[in-house]
C-alpha cells in the first residue's frame, strides 16, 4: 500500500469508521423492520390456520347437530314411514343448507335369521328386487332401509349392508359402544359411480338409535340397538364450501384421514398441478378429531401469499440509512479536514480543537446509542399504528381482541420511550447538580419487598423466582424516590441478564450502616469490566443483544453516593452477578453535595 493511501487512510479513518458503523446500523435496522413484516405475515397466517380449522370443525358440529335432529325422528315415533322420512329431508333442504352431503339415511340392525323376513316386507311395500346386498353370513347386519333423496345415486345404497365393509363397520361399532356419533374413516361411497368424471372420496358420519330409555352401558347398548341415522358426505363439497381468510387464493389446505400425512390417506387437497411452488413458504400441521375420528390438516401458504403482505419498509428505512451514513461520513470528514487545520494553527486553537474533538465524540456516541435505542420502539410504535389503522379502516367488524392487543403494544413502547427519556433527564440532573434529595425515615426491608412484588408479574412472564430475605428491620433516613430508582435498576439488571435463574434479594443491617444485596445467576461480568460498568454509557454485553443507553448502574451510582454510600459488585463470568450498596443510616452527611460530573474527556469505548 502506497503511503499516500495510508496517509489518506490515518487522516480519515474516523469518517470511514462512521461510514461503517452507519452501514452496520442501517443493516441492523432493516433487518428488524424485515422481521416485523415477517412477524406480521407469520401472524397473518396462524390466523387463517385458526380460521381454517375452526370453520371445519363448526361445520361438522353443524352436521352432527343435524343428524341428532333426525335421530329425533325416529325416537319420537314408533315407526317412521317412508313418506314421512321423505318429508322431514326434504325440509332440511341438505343440499343446500348442507355442502358435502350426499344423503341422509337410516340403516337398520337385524340378525341373521331376520333377513329373510324383512326382505319380503321391503318387497311388499314396492321394492321387488329388494335384497340385502353383500349377503355374508354375520350374526348381526346393518342394512340401509331408508336412504334420501331416493335419486339414481342414492337408489344404490338401498339394500347395502354396511357390516361387509371394514372401514364402515369400526365406525359402526365405535358409535354403537359408545352412544355418541362416530365419523368412518376414507372411503368411496357406495352412491359414487365407479365412471362418474366428478369422483370423490368421503366418509359418514354414524349417530346411534335405541330402544327408550337410552342404556347407559356398551353391553345394554348392543341388546337395546334398533338402527343408525347416518350421513354421507362427499369430502371435496364439504371442504370447498369453507370461508377463511385466503382459502384457494393465497393459502392452500390439506386433510389426512388419521394423524399422519401418508399419501393413501389424502381425503382433499385444494393444491393442484398448476398450483405454483417455491421456497420459504409457510407450513402449519395440526391434528383435529371429528366425531372421535383424528384428522390431519395441512395449511400451506402459495406465493401469493408473499405478494400480498410485501412492505415497503424494510427498503425505506435501508435507503434512509444509506443517505444518513453517508451525510455522516461527509460531515465526520469535513470535521477531520478541520481538525487538521486547526492542528496547524497555534498552541491555544490546538487545545480547542482537542476539547471539541472530545465533545464530538461524546456527542455522537451518545447519539448513536440514543437513536439505536430509541429507534426500536419507534418502529415497533409506527408498525402498530399502521397495523391499527388499517383495521379501523378495513371496512369489516373490528376484532376488539386484536385492536386490545396492538393497543397493549403501543402502550408498552410508549412506556419503555418514557423510561429511556427519563433516564437521560436524570444524567441532565446529576450532571448539573441540581438534584436534591428528600430525607425521610425509611425501613429498607419494606421497601424491598415493595418493589419486589411490582416485579413478580415480569419474573413470573420470564419464569424467574425473586426470593427476599428481610430477616430483620433497617431503617433509615433516606429519599424514598431515589432509593426506589436504585433498587428497580438493579432489579431490572437481575432480570435482564439473569437468563431466567432464581434471583435473591438480602437486606442486612448494623447500627450504622444498612447493606443490600440483590445476587442473579446470569452470565457474570469479566473483572476487567467490573469497575467501568458504573460509569455513563459503558456496558459489559454487546448492545446488539441486550439494549439499553448504558446509564442505570451510572445513575445508581450517583445516587448512592448522593446518600453517603458506596456500591460495588462481586462477579465471576458465567456464575452470575452480586451488586452491593452500603448505606449510613443516617443518612448524608450534612451540606453533602451530589457527586460532581464525570470528566469531559471519554473513556472505554468512548475513548479516540
Amino acid at each position: 500500500m502506497s503511503p499516500p493511501l495510508l496517509s489518506h487512510l490515518r487522516r480519515n479513518a474516523a469518517a470511514y469508521g462512521a461510514l461503517l458503523t452507519g452501514l452496520l446500523i442501517t443493516a441492523g435496522a432493516t433487518a428488524y423492520v424485515q422481521r416485523g413484516v415477517d412477524l406480521r405475515r407469520e401472524q397473518l397466517f396462524e390466523n387463517a390456520v385458526t380460521d381454517g380449522s375452526v370453520a371445519l370443525l363448526q361445520r361438522m358440529d353443524m352436521y352432527q347437530a343435524m343428524l341428532l335432529g333426525t335421530r329425533g325422528v325416529f325416537s319420537g315415533s314408533q315407526e317412521v314411514e317412508r313418506r314421512e322420512f321423505r318429508a322431514y329431508t326434504a325440509s332440511l333442504e341438505a343440499r343446500r343448507r348442507f355442502p358435502g352431503i350426499q344423503s341422509i339415511g337410516f340403516a337398520q340392525w337385524l340378525r341373521e335369521e331376520d333377513l329373510p323376513r324383512h326382505e319380503a316386507e321391503v318387497r311388499a311395500e314396492g321394492f321387488p328386487d329388494y335384497r340385502v346386498r353383500p349377503r355374508i353370513v354375520r350374526q348381526d347386519h346393518a342394512v340401509i332401509t331408508m336412504v334420501e333423496p331416493f335419486d339414481g345415486n342414492n337408489a344404490r345404497a338401498f339394500g347395502f349392508d354396511i357390516t361387509s365393509e371394514p372401514v364402515r363397520h369400526a365406525a359402526l361399532q365405535r358409535a354403537l359402544e359408545t352412544g355418541l356419533p362416530a365419523a368412518s374413516g376414507k372411503v368411496r361411497l357406495v352412491s359414487e359411480p365407479k365412471s362418474a368424471p366428478d369422483r370423490q372420496v368421503g366418509f359418514l358420519l354414524y349417530v346411534p338409535l335405541y330402544e327408550e330409555p337410552e342404556p347407559s352401558t356398551p353391553e345394554a347398548r348392543r341388546a337395546q340397538i334398533q338402527g343408525f341415522v347416518f350421513g354421507a358426505f362427499r369430502m371435496r363439497d364439504l371442504v370447498e364450501g369453507l370461508r377463511f381468510p385466503g382459502f384457494q387464493s393465497t393459502i392452500d389446505l390439506t386433510i389426512y384421514d388419521g394423524a399422519g400425512t401418508r399419501a393413501t390417506d389424502l381425503l382433499y387437497t385444494s393444491r393442484s398441478e398448476q398450483t405454483p411452488k417455491g421456497r420459504g413458504l409457510l407450513r402449519e400441521q395440526l391434528t383435529v378429531l371429528v366425531a372421535g375420528t383424528p384428522w390431519t390438516l395441512v395449511f400451506t401458504t402459495r406465493p401469493a401469499f408473499f405478494e400480498g403482505t410485501r412492505s415497503s419498509h424494510p427498503a425505506t428505512v435501508a435507503g434512509g440509512g444509506l443517505l444518513m451514513s453517508l451525510l455522516v461520513f461527509l460531515v465526520t470528514r469535513a470535521q477531520v479536514n478541520a481538525r487538521a487545520s486547526a492542528e496547524r494553527a497555534s498552541a491555544e486553537q490546538r487545545r480547542l480543537a482537542s476539547e471539541a474533538r472530545a465533545a464530538v465524540r461524546v456527542r455522537d456516541e451518545f447519539l448513536s446509542v440514543a437513536a439505536h435505542e430509541l429507534r426500536t420502539p419507534l418502529t415497533s410504535l409506527k408498525l402498530q399504528l399502521q397495523l391499527l389503522f388499517r383495521q379501523l379502516h378495513q371496512g369489516e367488524p373490528v376484532d376488539t381482541l386484536r385492536l386490545e392487543r396492538g393497543v397493549e403494544t403501543c402502550e408498552r413502547q410508549t412506556t419503555r420511550l418514557t423510561k429511556l427519556v427519563d433516564s437521560l433527564l436524570d444524567v441532565s440532573r446529576l450532571s448539573s447538580g441540581k438534584m436534591e434529595l428528600q430525607l425521610e425515615s425509611l425501613e429498607l426491608g419494606e421497601l424491598v419487598r415493595e418493589l419486589v412484588r411490582r416485579f413478580e408479574a415480569e419474573a413470573q412472564t420470564m419464569n424467574v423466582r425473586l426470593d427476599v430475605d428481610t430477616s430483620e428491620p433497617v431503617t433509615g433516613r433516606w429519599d424514598r424516590l431515589r432509593l426506589e430508582q436504585v433498587i428497580t435498576n438493579l432489579l431490572s439488571n437481575a432480570l435482564k441478564y439473569g437468563h431466567g435463574a432464581p434471583v435473591d434479594v438480602r437486606v442486612l443491617g448494623d447500627k450504622a450502616e444498612a447493606r443490600l444485596e440483590v445476587r442473579d445467576r446470569g452470565i457474570g461480568i469479566a473483572p476487567e469490566d467490573a469497575a467501568r460498568v458504573f460509569d455513563r454509557f459503558e456496558r459489559a454485553v454487546s448492545s446488539r443483544h441486550y439494549g439499553g443507553l448504558g446509564l442505570g448502574l451510572f445513575i445508581t451510582r450517583q445516587l448512592v453516593e448522593a446518600h453517603g454510600g458506596r456500591i460495588f459488585l462481586e462477579s465471576h463470568p458465567g456464575q452470575g452477578t452480586t451488586f452491593i450498596v452500603v448505606l449510613p443510616r443516617t443518612g448524608p452527611v450534612s451540606g453533602t453535595q451530589m457527586p460532581p460530573p464525570p470528566p469531559t474527556e471519554p473513556t472505554g469505548p468512548l475513548a479516540p
